[in-house]
């Protein structure tokens, strides 16, 4: 049986693997198709973090080069600081010694260098107990020194998180790649080079496939490809991924099979199975063409993500921010995972929507995602997980959490959302219970009247109230920004903004980034961009890769001024700055003042929850503690506080009945059910009681409505 290598290449991420390899893995060796997984970029990121790599920099580097950059004169001069320090810094950011952060916080111990500058007041950014987040903070200034230093001396394309991203952005031919190939390896390639050397060498596959997610981590994928074709010619090559399948699917040149065998688009599975197996292609390219095959694994058939072999413990965490919701990205080694395969919306106008992988939505039950939940933390020793859907349904997410509290396991989770008026106060309320701490979602335009033309399906009123809940749950919420859309005026983009920044102010919003909106092949403005307002220009397709798509408007602003004024405003909202100047002094030029009503979010936060609304067909749970019968009435508790109710004793006797019948998860009760139950306790309409201050007081001890 043939054997097959598949390896993540530098660099996509350092907190966590990415889950393509560890998904293909698990669904490969179910069919008895012989697979291994390797993280090369975790692997390369340590060995460029050591003493023995920054010595072998250092001592190559001719120091008059940059006689004329005092920051990387500075880094020079402190060599010695560098190498002496790296390896605490690593260990430390490993989780492996936290005592480190006593350390690494005092004034002499990490050299500092040009990213210091930035520094601010570390107390009131951290506080006087948030010590170890300080020192993460520290030690990322210090490694993103080291990054601008080998970029300057080893490579320009290194990054930690990415490697020659520049080369590969909206690239129309292979040439500048080509080009980019012909040079010798540098010192980092060349590391990267002799880790995959080693690695090949010990499992010896058949096949090498490459998932490459990014355009940050093409080009190290096509350096290793090469290395492969050069000194193990038997090995067949693959490419996969993210990259290929929404760049790539009209490649017409023929120089990338100088590098691999094949071109997999799309879901990886099934792909690779036939290609190992030597059954019929199915959306793959060869140097003779596209094959389309037939076929299709469900998400069911997909299975769990398989992270055996992966090095758990050389994973380490960033904090760039002191955002705790911005920083989640990067901090904490989050088991990455799908809840369900596409998105179950699919109707934005700027997304992919006729891509597979987003297009096709496919679930599995909440048990089954449990179980795989459980699977993975075995396998990793991590009890937090990142969903990583397109939006995760709100359906999909309440039997999750309910099958989470069912089993009585504790993980910590987040997951991309729609902010739409299924969120009521219950229901964020539930996740939370269920170890919920952070959602994602797109506000996107945040006008309703581009909302409703780019059919994202929600309102500005539906995203403050489904904010407003998962605020009061304690769930941090991140929104994704939108600029430059087809139509937006400039007075609209000053009006998102105002709208942003009422909503930061009613802290609604933890942390925010801001795009330029990019118009894309495979997206329905992209098809048809004369709906949208706009004309393309030009139709003929690239030989190499295919995705954004230019077109011509009638703007009348400059885009550029307004996008660095939304992302100063941005960057300061965010630290909790500037959310009382006027929004329109963020812009560098003549802008006008808003139209935005200076109160439209708080008018919209004081709009009932959607679960104070008597449904019948709703259901009745409670997750908190059992309560305790008093002579009073009920005494009820949570985790940090307690609450005696005064009630009539039909009330009381009533309450805990349901109470006790609801908090059993596997049974389902209904309000028309509670409802004729509390007619054998009392004569007056259940009403009463459920619109009472009481029941609202329940609610906030876990009697819910879901």
């Amino acid at each position: 049986m043939n054997k097959i290598l598949l390896i993540t290449p530098p660099f996509v991420q350092v907190n966590a693997p990415y889950p393509a390899t560890a998904y293909l893995k698990g669904y490969l060796v179910r069919k008895g198709i012989p697979a291994d997984q390797y993280d090369l970029g975790i692997e390369l990121i340590g060995e460029i973090f050591s003493a023995t790599f920054l010595r072998e920099v250092f001592e190559g580097c001719d120091p008059t080069q940059f006689d004329t950059d005092s920051n990387l004169t500075r880094i020079y001069a402190l060599r010695e600081r560098y190498i002496a320090t790296v390896e605490s810094v690593i260990i430390f950011l490993r989780g492996a010694d936290p005592t480190l952060a006593n350390l690494i916080c005092g004034a002499d111990f990490l050299p500092q260098a040009g990213r210091f500058e930035s520094l601010t007041d570390l107390e009131s950014a951290f506080g006087s107990m948030g010590q170890t987040d300080c020192a993460k903070y520290l030690c990322t200034l210090y490694l993103q020194d080291i990054a601008d230093f080998l970029r300057a001396t080893v490579s320009e394309h290194f990054e930690i998180v990415k490697y020659a991203e520049r080369i590969a952005l909206s690239i129309p031919e292979f040439a500048p790649l080509a080009e980019e190939l012909a040079r010798p390896l540098n010192r980092i390639e060349g590391r990267m080079t002799e880790l995959l050397r080693k690695k090949l060498e010990a499992v010896y596959p058949d096949f090498v496939s490459f998932t490459v997610p990014f355009p940050g981590n093409l080009f190290s994928a096509l350096r290793c490809a090469q290395y492969i074709k050069q000194y193990f010619p038997k090995i067949r090559t693959i490419l996969g991924g993210g990259y290929p399948s929404t760049e790539l699917r009209n490649l017409s040149e023929k120089v990338l099979f100088d590098y691999f065998d094949y071109v997999s688009l799309d879901d990886g599975e099934l792909a690779l199975e036939r290609i190992v197996s030597g059954g019929e292609l199915i959306h793959t390219f060869t140097r003779n063409g596209y094959y389309e095959g037939s076929g299709r694994v469900s998400h069911l058939e997909r299975g769990c993500p398989d992270f055996s072999g992966l090095p758990h413990d050389h994973y380490f965490s960033l904090c760039e921010v002191a955002n705790p919701m911005h920083r989640l990205w990067s901090d904490g080694r989050w088991n990455k995972m799908m809840l369900a395969h596409g998105c179950y919306w699919a109707r934005c106008a700027f997304c992919d929507t006729s891509l597979d992988y987003i297009g096709r939505y496919d679930a599995v039950s909440a048990s089954q995602t449990a179980d795989w939940m459980e699977q993975v933390a075995a396998q990793t020793g991590s009890r937090g997980f990142h969903f990583v859907d397109e939006a995760a349904p709100p359906r999909l997410l309440k039997e999750l959490s309910l099958e989470l509290l069912r089993r009585g396991v504790k993980f910590s989770w987040w997951t991309n959302i729609r902010f739409e008026s299924a969120y009521t106060g219950d229901l964020c309320q539930l996740m939370a219970a269920a170890g919920c701490i952070a959602v994602s979602g797109g506000l996107e335009v945040a006008s309703d009247r581009l909302l409703a033309m780019i059919n994202k399906g929600i309102t500005i009123q539906q995203a403050t109230l489904a904010m407003r809940n998962f605020f009061y749950a304690g769930i941090m919420v991140h929104t994704y920004l939108m600029y430059g859309l087809p139509t937006q005026t400039l007075q609209e983009s000053v009006d998102a903004l105002e709208v942003v920044r009422q909503m930061f102010r009613a802290q609604l919003i933890d942390s925010a980034f801001w795009h330029r909106y990019a118009m894309t092949l495979h997206s329905p403005s992209g098809r048809e961009p004369e709906k949208f307002g706009v004309r393309r220009k030009g139709t003929a397709l690239n030989p190499f890769a295919n995705n954004e798509i230019y077109f011509a408007e009638n703007r009348g602003y400059n885009i550029n001024l307004v996008g660095e004024g939304l992302r100063q405003a941005l960057a300061n909202y965010m630290a909790g700055e500037g959310l009382e100047r006027p929004v329109h002094k963020w812009f560098a030029g003549k802008v006008p003042p808003t139209t935005v009503e200076p109160t439209l979010i708080t008018d919209h936060l004081i709009r009932p929850d959607a679960c104070r609304i008597f449904d019948e067909k709703a259901r009745l749970i409670w997750i908190g503690p059992a309560p305790r019968r008093t002579s009073e009435g009920i005494e009820v508790y949570s985790t940090s506080s307690q609450k005696s109710l005064k009630l009539p004793d039909k009330d009381a006797d009533f309450l805990i009945r349901i109470m006790s019948l609801c908090g059993d998860l596997n049974r389902k009760i209904t309000f028309a059910e509670a409802r004729e139950i509390y007619a054998e306790y009392s004569q007056e309409p259940f009403s009463f009681l459920y619109h009472s201050k009481k029941w609202d007081i329940l609610r906030g001890f876990g009697l819910l409505q879901i």
